[in-house]
C-alpha cells in the first residue's frame, strides 16, 4: 500500500474527531487524532510497520515502544524486520522482575530508534529517552506515524503523516 493510500484509508476509519478534545500530556484541542483505531485493521497496521519498516537503517537493531500507543505498531515492525523489541514502562512494575523495561533489555553494543504513534509535547519520548539512556545505549532517532506539533527533542525525529496532512486530506475528500 502506498502512502497515499494509507492515508485514504486512515480517512475512511475516521482516526479525526472533530470535536474539543483533553489530550493526553496537554490542554484541549478542536480535534483529537485516534491512529491507535488504525491498529484495528491489519491492511492498514501493516502498510504503516512496512513505511516504518523501509526507513530502518541495518545497523537499528532495536525497536523501543512505551505507552498503549506505540506498542502494536512496534511489535509489528520489530516482527517483520527482525528487530529486536524493547518495552519501555511509565512506572516500574511491583511484582516480577523490576524495573521499566519489558522484552529485550538494550545493551550498550545496541542501536535503537524510538517508534510512536503521536507526536504532541514530546513527553513520551523524552521519558522513553531518560529509561534507555541508563542503559548507556545509542538512540539514532525517533520514528513518529503522526506529528501533531513540531517539537524539539534530544534526538533527530521524523514522522510518516502531519496532522495537518490529514486534515486537508480528510477536508478535500468530502
Amino acid at each position: 500500500m502506498t502512502k497515499d493510500q494509507i492515508l485514504e484509508r486512515l480517512i475512511e476509519i475516521d482516526i479525526i474527531y472533530r470535536e474539543p478534545a483533553k489530550f493526553f500530556s496537554r490542554s484541549a484541542g478542536n480535534f483529537y487524532c485516534d491512529i491507535k483505531k488504525a491498529c484495528g485493521y491489519p491492511d492498514i497496521l501493516n502498510a504503516l510497520a512496512d513505511l516504518i519498516g523501509e526507513k530502518l537503517q541495518e545497523d537499528e537493531n532495536c525497536i523501543a515502544v512505551s505507552g498503549y500507543g506505540g506498542l502494536p505498531l512496534g511489535a509489528v515492525v520489530a516482527s517483520r524486520f527482525n528487530r529486536k523489541l524493547v518495552t519501555v514502562r511509565k512506572m516500574g512494575k511491583k511484582h516480577g522482575p523490576r524495573g521499566l523495561i519489558d522484552g529485550y533489555v538494550p545493551t550498550k553494543n545496541d542501536i535503537v530508534v524510538i517508534l510512536d504513534d503521536v507526536l504532541a509535547t514530546g513527553d513520551s519520548i523524552r521519558s522513553t529517552i531518560t529509561s534507555i539512556q541508563e542503559m548507556k545505549v545509542k538512540i539514532s532517532r525517533a520514528i513518529i506515524v503522526v506529528e501533531i506539533e513540531k517539537v524539539e527533542l534530544p534526538i533527530p525525529y521524523e514522522f510518516l503523516f502531519s496532522i495537518d496532512e490529514i486534515l486537508k486530506s480528510g477536508l478535500n475528500r468530502g
